[in-house]
């Protein structure tokens, strides 16, 4: 049996309207989850300590996500 490898993305509060937005890859935040950037566990602390650190939003966490049938992130309903 393999193991199968968690995935998150990074969700935030933007600052400056309260909306829930996604860190992408490019450094960049966005409303729409399917342009997230999908983490690996390897890579979840990093990212994570990055946007934390960053001005523009607030109460930057981790969440599960996985790809989608189109390859695009989607959240995984609790």
């Amino acid at each position: 049996m393999t193991a199968v490898q968690s995935q998150k993305v990074i969700l935030a509060k933007d600052t400056n309207d309260g909306q829930a937005v996604y860190l992408t890859s490019c450094d960049a935040w966005s409303p729409d989850i399917t342009v997230a950037e999908l983490l690996s566990e390897e890579d979840f602390g990093w990212r994570l300590s990055f946007a934390q650190r960053l001005r523009e939003v607030v109460d930057a966490s981790l969440i599960d996500a996985r790809e989608g049938a189109h390859g695009l992130p989607e959240l995984i309903a609790a």
